[in-house]
């Protein structure tokens, strides 16, 4: 108990003591306070504004991004730091994180990059956004705000439709559509708004037991521009199950919208003709305005007019002879007749649609022999002979024509004809006595050939370099012959237009003025036309006509 007493006296005295000391140096003071080390920052150089297609502007559905770099001088880490962004201005449509966290800067001159996301959609508006940006720092130490001013872009919508296609004869060579039988289907998709087509999607449908033996049922795209276009193949064929009369073939398109893209369906009728070769497309971005649809056809080979009233007493035959080197063996395909094939299609449905000929009465023969033509101009003397002078007749040929070397005697060349032998062909001479043989009302030939030995693309028999005048002499009866070149020129092609240049002007007469012409007005439409364009080529084609003795010059009167 005593020591207990004697501890607590000591320990009032040393509390006595301390105050009295205090007391007496109340002069004297100290001040503690935590010791810092702050970043120092700063945003070097301006922050620098990228968006997806580089016009330095928010587009609607673009994805954009502010990069800029920091830099730490001072001698603390940059800890904790935040991006705050501040908007104002046309700001419908975009979106960005108002606060977003930074990774540390390190002290001493540690410099680090960054990137701000900002988004936009389809409800952005034409504009611009000011955008402030400003760095904090939990102790103060963030930087000054930096201002940035960015145009807007409203939205401009893709427009994908599939704007042509064509149906050609696959790897096997077959003229019609028919069952077991490759067949090839073209298609160009193209956009046709002034919007960029993001995630382009085709998907083609087939029926039961028709298959795909090359290409893909499905095709997608990351992008079209505006005006962009794309060709797409598929082989075909059709199984001997397949029992319908027509191949419907189905194509669902689609973009990144879903709402600017239109599905497109088409129907073929089986044993219809095939053309015999695809057209090659090359794909690329046009302007941003005044698009035009693309096409895999020229101008004349779609919308072909209504014309003429249907007449039964109309006989057409129509040839296009092409592919000489699939019937003899050893033959360059250079010396192929490009386009013929198609200037004897198209021209049978300008025939059967403008002109009036009946469909069953127009015969069509795609690179015939010499045997199949002469059946079929026997088939055409007959008709007209069934018709007792009522008859009205056309008579068009595409291909190779040859003189013979020593009589001069002009010759059309089917495609089972050496051009060493043009008298196995047939006769010119003999042509215009078996139409002219029998009465007509009227007789029209358009011989889209040249006589002199020249070609289209290389001279089916070399002519010892000298081209040869044809001899003919005056036509027949009532007959009307146009041909596409006279004396020793060659015939041209118009590769362009997927046409010779004599039917090509002859088909945009036709079709732009449906048939309503006279032969005369038509005539010299087409001879201004073919002479003019040929010289932007170097070359000199001069169309001729020449009417039969019969009719003289009352051919001009005449119509189709």
């Amino acid at each position: 108990m005593k020591k207990t007493i004697l501890l607590f006296i000591c320990l009032v005295f040393n509390l006595t003591t301390f105050a009295q000391n205090t007391a007496a140096s109340s002069s004297a003071s100290f001040d503690i306070r935590k010791k810092i080390e702050p970043p120092l920052l700063e945003i070097l150089e301006g922050p620098m504004f990228v968006d997806a297609d580089g016009n330095k502007a928010i587009n609607a559905n673009e994805n954009c991004k502010i990069i800029f770099k920091l830099k730490n001088s001072g001698k603390g880490d940059g800890l904790n730091l935040s991006a705050s962004i501040q908007a104002s201005g046309n700001t419908n449509g975009i979106t960005f994180k108002n606060n977003q966290s930074l990774l540390k800067v390190e002290k001493l001159g540690g410099i680090q990059t960054y990137e701000l996301p900002i988004t936009s959609n389809i409800n952005t508006v034409d504009g611009s956004i000011d955008l402030t940006i400003e760095i904090q720092e939990p102790n103060g130490f963030g930087t000054e705000k930096v201002a940035m001013q960015i145009n807007t872009r409203k939205f401009l919508a893709p427009e994908v439709k599939v704007v042509d296609y064509v149906i050609f004869s696959g790897a096997a060579g077959s003229t019609n559509l028919e069952l077991k039988k490759p067949f090839s289907l073209q298609l160009l998709v193209q956009n046709l708004g002034q919007g960029v087509a993001k995630e382009v999607k085709v998907n083609v449908k087939l029926p039961e037991n028709v298959y795909m033996t090359n290409g893909e049922a499905f095709v997608q795209f990351d992008k079209l521009a505006p005006g962009e276009k794309k060709s797409i193949e598929y082989e075909m064929i059709m199984n001997s199950k397949y029992i319908a009369s027509a191949l419907p073939i189905n194509v669902n398109l689609s973009e990144s919208n879903n709402r600017f893209a239109e599905n497109w369906e088409k129907s073929f009728n089986l044993n219809q003709a095939l053309s015999q070769q695809k057209i090659v497309i090359q794909a690329g971005a046009e302007e941003k305005i005044d698009i035009v649809a693309a096409s895999l056809r020229s101008y004349v080979d779609k919308d072909i007019p209504k014309g003429l009233p249907l007449n039964s007493k109309k006989y057409a035959l129509i040839i296009g002879c092409e592919d000489y080197a699939k019937y003899q063996t050893g033959l360059d395909r250079e010396v192929n007749v490009d386009f013929a094939a198609n200037d004897a299609r198209v021209f049978a449905e300008y025939a059967e649609t403008t002109l009036g000929y009946p469909k069953d009465q127009i015969y069509l023969l795609i690179d015939p022999t010499t045997s199949q033509i002469k059946q079929n101009l026997e088939k055409l003397q007959k008709a007209i002979e069934i018709e007792k002078g009522k008859a009205e007749v056309l008579f068009y040929y595409s291909g190779h024509g040859l003189p013979d070397e020593n009589t001069k005697e002009p010759y059309l060349i089917p495609v089972d004809v050496n051009g060493n032998n043009p008298q196995d062909g047939i006769s010119i001479v003999d042509l215009y006595a078996k139409l002219s043989k029998s009465p007509t009302i009227k007789a029209t030939v358009v011989l889209d050939a040249c006589f002199s030995g020249g070609a289209r693309n290389k001279e089916l028999v070399a002519m010892k370099g000298v081209k040869v005048k044809a001899k003919i002499d005056a036509v027949p009866g009532n007959l009307v012959v146009f041909s596409s070149s006279k004396g020793t020129e060659t015939s041209a092609v118009y590769k362009e237009k997927q046409h010779g240049y004599f039917t090509y002007f002859l088909l945009k007469n036709l079709k732009e003025y449906a048939g309503a012409k006279t032969l005369n007005e038509m005539f010299i439409d087409v001879n201004y036309q073919v002479s003019k364009e040929v010289l932007k080529i170097g070359k000199t084609q001069t169309p001729d006509v020449l009417p039969g003795k019969d009719i003289g010059e009352d051919w001009k009167t005449l119509t189709w």
